[in-house]
């Protein structure tokens, strides 16, 4: 369990909402990369992947859908953290989540 607070948990201000979802990442010009996302914001996220991009290094995240760019916040291991040029929308989040946008009427039987 972690016990420092230098993953920036304490800057969040949109709450992170768990998943576990297979991704995509691309730095620069490389090739994409699969990754794991573990969880997501508006802000950011926390991936996972083999090959992790150094601390400062700008992505572009698709998890199903194109995210955008972030730049990597963390690193610890096969584990780090991303922030969002620009705030991702609940629209996208949803897709990632795979929440529906419209509620679901519920089957009467």
């Amino acid at each position: 369990m972690r016990t420092s607070d230098k993953d920036g948990a304490h800057m969040r201000t949109a709450p992170r909402i768990k998943v576990f979802q297979a991704g995509e990442m691309r730095c620069g010009s490389g090739e994409p990369r699969r990754v794991h996302m573990l969880n997501i914001s508006r802000g950011g996220a926390l991936l996972y992947a083999e090959s992790v991009p150094m601390v400062g290094e700008q992505v572009r995240l698709a998890c199903g859908i194109r995210l955008g760019t972030a730049r990597v916040q963390w690193s610890a291991g096969q584990r780090f953290g991303v922030a969002f040029t620009r705030p991702i929308s609940p629209a996208q989040i949803a897709a990632v989540v795979g929440e529906p946008e419209e509620p679901v009427e519920v089957a009467k039987r």
